[in-house]
């Protein structure tokens, strides 16, 4: 590992030398130095999940009530560091007892770290536990970076309740945004002693099938008690292998990272060397038509950007009508619960969210899959290369959620104003979730597309530059120049790959 670092470091360098971008490069050499597999323990509320990990860590770090949800993201390392709680993009430290006392301390913070010494987690350092807030809860609903947290974990772990052993619609619809099958993942059946040997059985089938059925997971569930005599069978068995694997998982991220850091590199480098072949007129020559082409190709993504965006509306306008359909059987029953007493905002979030998801999955996602298949053919095109990426799930619809409260705020009993309303909040939902999707996309496609035929230029004026230098004098001569191709292609093979050229 700490040669992949160096090697990271000293690619960084390279870009730096030919006045190419490095910060990615530097960047990835801490995340690497610092990797660890996260571990996201996911499950509804009051299933146990706070409990679970307070078990596993043999102290109460963290706060568990059946009355007080979890509200924010917890994520628990080995280290000496302390608890530090992020908000608006800051982390500040925080007394020890804050996890467990929550309150006012925890408002406006968007997640927690607990960089502890403890025992339980000294044998497991390439290891993070990350406590979430209970899937469909108002809490998680409005944690804009929860999806993407959860989704960049590296394991899971699913945590049911053994009183409510149930796969809830919303539940289901949030976790089939997640790589279940992809990566590893436990099954749990927490508050196992609560009922018999017969019962567990046949709790323990029916959730296995739900899991089959619903998620097409194929598990068995571990059945843990998480009281005073914990009994946490199988999970630190998942644990430690997981610590086994850690370094292999680090490594593979590192290499990932060093290939595709130094491949535009290399093309600039292969480029310049090229282009010493060549004289003035002809440099100048070439650099007129690799103008050409970076204004063609800004044209044509352009274009398609313009429509890429009117279907992405279109999808979202016709998934608010389809939406209608869906709502209007709740609205009678929801506009009666204020008169019974009962607050009808949590369970219309949660319906809301689950139906927001589905359509997001049927209508946009298809549109925002296609246009970055026609990115790729387009980069392909061109010779040139684009990131693989998950087409902006992470944060659509989830984080354009605002909630139902403010409906009911007014006591509204009439159910066709509520379905208005209702259809209202999703059009609303969609269209800026959609935006924002689209806008990611669009974004991380288009960028690497101009950036790559910009250095490309760059190394035209830097070999026409040289040359008005006279290349002996350069401090970038022929020899130094193919010495460094020469290194970076051994640093692609290191990683993995074949350094390939791509003139």
């Amino acid at each position: 590992m700490e040669e992949l670092v160096r090697r990271l470091t000293q690619a960084a360098g390279l870009c730096r030398k030919y006045g190419l971008a490095a910060e990615e490069l530097d960047h990835d050499a801490v995340l690497v130095q610092d990797y660890r597999v996260r571990v996201a323990l996911l499950g509804a509320f009051n299933t146990g999940k706070s409990a679970l990990l307070n078990a596993l860590l043999g102290t109460p770090l963290v706060q568990v009530s059946v009355q007080e949800e979890t509200s924010l993201p917890v994520e628990v390392f080995y280290g000496t560091q302390g608890i530090t709680v992020q908000r608006g993009g800051r982390a500040c430290r925080a007394d020890p007892t804050v996890l467990r006392s929550g309150g006012a301390a925890l408002d406006g913070a968007e997640m927690a770290r607990a960089c502890l010494p403890l025992p339980a987690l000294a044998s497991l350092p390439g290891i993070s536990l990350l406590d979430t807030p209970g899937i469909g809860t108002y809490p998680a609903a409005h944690n804009a970076g929860l999806p993407a947290l959860v989704r960049q974990a590296g394991a899971y772990i699913l945590v049911f309740g053994a009183d409510a052993p149930v796969i809830t619609e919303s539940m289901a619809a949030f976790l089939a945004t997640l790589p279940l099958t992809e990566k590893p993942l436990l099954c749990v059946l927490t508050k196992a002693d609560q009922f018999s040997p017969g019962q567990l059985d046949a709790i323990t089938e029916y959730l296995e099938h739900s899991l089959k059925e619903q998620l097409g997971v194929q598990a068995r569930l571990c059945r843990v008690c998480c009281t005073a005599e914990s009994r946490l069978d199988g999970v630190p068995e998942f644990l430690a292998a997981l610590q086994v694997r850690a370094g292999e998982m680090q490594a593979a991220e590192a290499r990932r990272c060093l290939a595709a850091g130094i491949t535009p590199l290399i093309r600039y480098l292969e480029e310049r060397l090229q282009n010493s072949r060549l004289l003035e007129p002809e440099l100048a020559r070439k650099a007129d038509l690799l103008d050409d082409r970076l204004a063609r190709l800004r044209s044509v993504v352009d274009d398609m950007n313009e429509r890429a965006a009117r279907l992405t509306e279109q999808a979202a306008a016709d998934a608010a009508d389809h939406c209608r359909e869906t709502l209007a059987p709740l609205a009678g029953p929801l506009a009666e619960m204020p008169t019974a007493g009962q607050d009808p905002a949590p369970f219309a979030d949660g319906t809301l969210l689950s139906v927001l998801r589905a359509e997001a999955r049927s209508r946009i996602f298809p549109v925002l899959e296609s246009y970055e298949k026609a990115m790729h053919r387009l980069a392909s095109l061109y010779g040139l290369t684009l990131p693989d990426r998950d087409s902006g799930r992470d944060a659509f619809p989830d984080s354009a959620f605002s909630g139902t409260g403010p409906l009911f705020a007014g006591g509204n009993t009439d159910p066709a104003a509520l379905l208005d309303a209702l259809q209202g909040l999703v059009r609303d939902c969609l269209t800026s979730g959609s935006r924002q999707a689209f806008a990611s996309l669009r974004e991380a496609l288009s960028r690497p597309l101009y950036d790559q035929l910009a250095s490309l230029r760059k190394a035209l004026e830097d070999t026409r530059r040289q040359q008005h230098e006279q290349a002996e004098a350069s401090s970038q001569s022929l020899e130094e120049l193919q010495a460094d191709l020469t290194l970076l292609h051994e640093m692609m093979a290191f990683a993995g790959e074949e350094g390939q050229s791509h003139v």
